[in-house]
């Protein structure tokens, strides 16, 4: 908006000096003068130009008398114009606003009359001057738009609409200025071209506009891999080809460039628009999105590793229905094609003895390999996260792609450690339920007494008998098999098919499910102890207790 009293007084101080400057030439004083350098080459004259910008500068105390001049200062000083029009002339600004609005004045009046041959007014000029000081003291949070140079951008469209007004646009296709069309620090050569980040400006101002264009280069580098960043400074046009510069507090960009084909160019802007649709991430997701971000902006993977596996820690560490540890949970949702879960664990393993060794001032093979993967895995974790793919708590859903994976493989247990840091010692000899083959040389024969025919009746007889009291003869006999007790801070998910919890015999006579279930609806009776969790906390004592003969008395008498 214009300053109607700023533009009034200026009008009214240069009509007042070009009276005074005229009628002092009138006077007898002389305008001095320079011999010209471009004249040509056949005039045998020389070629004389006043020095009119030199004249008023020498008597610059001439406009402190004028009665214009006091009210011109004070319109200078409340519109707070001064010090921008002297930074942006290359003068020095006084530390005092009287003084910044004296010296504003001075310039101005010096640069109405530059290169004139006379005192006498010129109306367009002036009018011109006083439009782009009006310009010039516009606020950038006026401006219609703000754009940003876009470091180690390179793409083979001239144009990319994004959502919300944001567009990614080449330097030379828009009005821009000269500052933000050069090479140098933007990570490209003087003859490819420059890209910028273009955000139009709504009622929150520049530095909205400036949040959305910070979180196009965030979903950039979610999107893929590479060196992308903003410059140093953000330009606002304020009209007349005059421009407010504005710092972004970008850091250093990563070296290497980001490329964008046609065809990725399509694809991020479905992924922009994507996001924009769904709210945005919050406590650990948007913390873990943050310190990526810092991984990505140091100048490689391996300097940035630490910081991938703290944005990792933060939404795969805590409580979940298995307690699986860092290394598992994270290869359940970064393994791919290439690497399967087991050998995902592994190199997320190996990832984090690198970051142990780099700690220590050592150097691991194929470090540079493993913190490329890692980030790259920690970029497609952090991408189906914010796209919802993952649900809102990432360490449920690692172990239940672990559950649902071992389900998937046949398995009927999955057993996982609940941390690190448990040291299990491997028990000697096989599992209980399982039965290992003795080579035949090792066979021994145990010698026993001889049995004598009725011993041998004997045991036949009990064999019957305990057979015909205790079988039925359709009934099947129950087969059990001992399961291995878990080593301490591993956890066993048994899966167990729900069908199989109703009685076949009630279901077949109509009943239907219960809820809860029998066994669920007297906890405090269940019995523990003899579950396979806990069973190795209870040791059988080594004691035998024999009772050979019992007695009691009732009423008084003996009984036996």
């Amino acid at each position: 908006m214009r300053d109607f009293l700023l533009n009034e007084s200026l009008r009214r101080l240069a009509t007042e000096a070009a009276t005074r400057f005229n009628a002092m030439v009138a006077e007898g004083e002389e305008i001095p003068f320079d011999v010209a350098t471009d004249t040509a080459e056949d005039s045998p004259f020389y070629s004389y130009v006043p020095q009119t910008g030199r004249y008023v500068a020498e008597r610059a105390a001439e406009l402190h008398g004028l009665p214009s001049w006091n009210p011109a200062r004070e319109a200078v000083v409340e519109a707070g114009v001064a010090s921008t029009y002297l930074e942006g002339r290359g003068e020095m600004v006084p530390p005092e606003p009287g003084a910044r609005a004296e010296r504003m004045l001075e310039v101005f009046t010096v640069e109405l009359f530059q290169d004139g041959t006379g005192f006498a007014l010129d109306r367009g000029r002036l009018e011109a001057l006083v439009a782009t000081l009006d310009a010039e003291a516009r606020s950038a949070d006026d401006a219609d738009l703000v754009m940003v140079p876009m470091v180690g951008l390179r793409m083979s469209m001239n144009r990319l609409q994004l959502p919300n007004g944001v567009r990614i646009v080449r330097a030379d296709s828009i009005p821009a200025p000269i500052e933000a069309m050069r090479s140098e620090g933007m990570g490209r050569a003087a003859w490819e071209p420059q890209f910028l980040a273009v955000a139009e400006q709504g009622a929150d101002g520049a530095e909205a506009a400036l949040d959305q264009l910070r979180e196009l280069i965030s979903v950039m580098r979610i999107f893929k891999v590479g060196g992308i960043g903003l410059g140093p400074f953000a330009f606002a046009p304020t009209g007349e080809d005059t421009w407010r510069r504005i710092t972004t507090g970008a850091p250093s960009t990563r070296p290497g460039g980001y490329r964008l084909s046609e065809e990725e160019g399509a694809e991020f802007a479905d992924f922009a628009a994507l996001l924009e649709q769904l709210p945005d991430p919050d406590s650990a997701l948007s913390w873990a999105v943050g310190r990526f971000e810092m991984g990505c902006e140091r100048e490689s993977a391996m300097e940035g590793l630490s910081d991938h596996l703290l944005a990792l820690r933060a939404v795969l560490e805590g409580h979940g229905p298995v307690g699986a540890s860092l290394p598992l949970r994270a290869s359940a949702l970064i393994a791919d094609d290439n690497f399967d879960r087991i050998e995902a664990r592994e190199r997320v393993e190996e990832v984090l003895e690198l970051e142990r060794a780099l700690m220590n001032g050592r150097m691991l093979d194929h470090a540079i390999e493993l913190s490329t993967w890692i980030e790259d895995g920690v970029r497609r974790l952090l991408r189906q996260a914010a796209l919802g793919e993952l649900g809102n708590d990432l360490s449920a859903t690692a172990d239940e792609t672990l559950i649902a994976t071992g389900l998937e493989a046949g398995d009927a247990e999955i057993t996982v450690f609940a941390a690190d840091d448990f040291e299990v010692e491997d028990a000697p000899g096989p599992p209980a339920h399982e039965v290992e083959e003795m080579p035949a040389d090792e066979f021994r024969v145990v010698e026993s007494p001889a049995a004598t025919p009725d011993d041998l009746a004997a045991d036949i007889r009990e064999a019957e008998s305990y057979l015909d009291d205790d079988l039925e003869e359709d009934e099947p006999m129950e087969t059990r098999i001992l399961e291995p007790i878990p080593a301490p801070g591993e956890i066993k998910v048994t899966a167990t098919h729900w069908l199989d919890e109703v009685d076949q015999e009630e279901s077949g006579h109509g009943h239907s499910l219960e809820w809860p279930a029998a066994e669920e609806r007297d906890l405090q009776h269940r019995e523990r102890i003899d579950t396979p969790r806990v069973r190795h906390l209870f040791p059988v004592p080594d004691s035998d207790w024999e009772v050979s003969h019992l007695e009691f008395t009732h009423f008084g008498r003996d009984a036996s």
